[in-house]
Formats: structure tokens, sequence, C-alpha cells
């Protein structure tokens, strides 16, 4: 989809165009995850915003948002629970709503997949055997997972100072999302879905 963050975008000569990000875990039977909460974990390596509302007096003007895993290959793994295909589907059918805190007002309600990269993400099947001759090889699927890029809103929307952003993800089933446990028997990491938001602030 050509909905990328244009440089034409309308905000001011002066304005800093800044990308906000949140970094959760996607467990299990989870159904829903909120983003930018009021106290953020300031961990470094996983989210980048420090308060929400965002701290000082600046004006600001929400031009987009993205989501994206941070893992780059999803492997079958029957024994522990983890068919790739059902966890990328389980994402794709997830959707987001996006509203400020201080007055309900809602600004998106909307498939995850507009605001990220699944057009760019692929199933293979990895093949192995046991390297005899008769031998039959063994296939399993393994997801390839692109990178989300930036992705504009149709109706930009402005902050005011003190506003407080929500931003959630609302699956429709969770329960095809492995356990902390599965993940870690398997030895594939975690799986962890980053939030971002583009915003451009002004003095």
């Amino acid at each position: 989809m050509s909905n990328k963050i244009s440089k034409k975008a309308l905000v001011p000569a002066t304005a800093r165009i800044k990308t906000y990000y949140d970094t959760k875990q996607v467990v299990q039977n989870e159904n829903v995850i909120n983003f930018f909460p009021a106290n953020a974990t300031r961990k470094v390596t996983r989210d980048n915003y420090v308060n929400n509302p965002f701290p000082g007096s600046m004006k600001r003007r929400i031009l987009g948002l993205s989501f994206e895993l941070t893992k780059q290959f999803i492997e079958d793994d029957a024994a522990n629970g983890i068919d790739a295909r059902a966890i990328v589907n389980g994402l794709k059918d997830a959707a987001i709503l996006l509203q400020a805190d201080n007055d309900n007002k809602e600004f998106l309600r909307a498939p995850m997949s507009e605001f990220s990269n699944f057009a760019g993400t692929g199933i293979q099947l990895a093949s192995a055997t046991d390297n005899t001759a008769d031998a039959v090889a063994s296939f399993k699927r393994v997801a390839t997972i692109k990178s989300a890029g930036e992705y504009r809103l149709a109706d930009p929307f402005d902050l005011a100072v003190n506003q407080t952003v929500s931003l959630a993800v609302h699956f429709d089933d969770a329960s095809v999302f492995p356990t902390i446990e599965n993940w870690t028997q398997s030895g594939q990491g975690q799986l962890w879905l980053r939030a971002s938001l583009v915003v451009a602030e002004v003095e």
C-alpha cells in the first residue's frame, strides 16, 4: 500500500518529526495490549517515550503509526505449540483503536493489516533429511517477517498539551499465540510487538 509518510505532509517547516515507540510482549490468551501507558517502563531497548502525556509544552500532530514484530523468523514447532501461519494470521486479524483519553475521542479504528507490512511476510517451507539414501524429507513452515515501515494516517490529528494518547491492539483470538514457556522450550526467543507513533512537534 502506498501510504508511507510523505515529506510533503502538512506540518510547519519548523516542526521536528519524531517517532515514539513502545514494545509489548504478545502472550497467549491476552486479547488486548495497551501501548504507551501513563507510566513508561523506561527500557531504552524497547521504548523511547518517557511519559504519556508527552512532556513539555510543545504542540503535537500525530502523523502516522506502524506495528512490527521484533522477530525476523517464526519456525513451526508442533511439539511446542508454535504454528507460524496461525501466529501471522492472528496478528493480521487484530484491530487497533487510537483514542485521546482526556475527551474519549476516537481517532482511529482499523485492522492492523493497514499499518503493518503483512504483504511482505512470507511463509516458506524448510526441508530436512536424515542424510541417508532412503530418508524422506520432512518439511516445516517458516514465517519471514518484514519491516513495517511508517504509515500515515488519512486524517492526522493534533494533541492538546497534557492530552493522553491511548493505543490498543485487540486480538480476535489470542489463543493462537504460544506461551512464554513454548517459546523458551523451542529456543526461538520471545514474541514482541512494537508500536510506533510518528509525531510532528512544534515549540
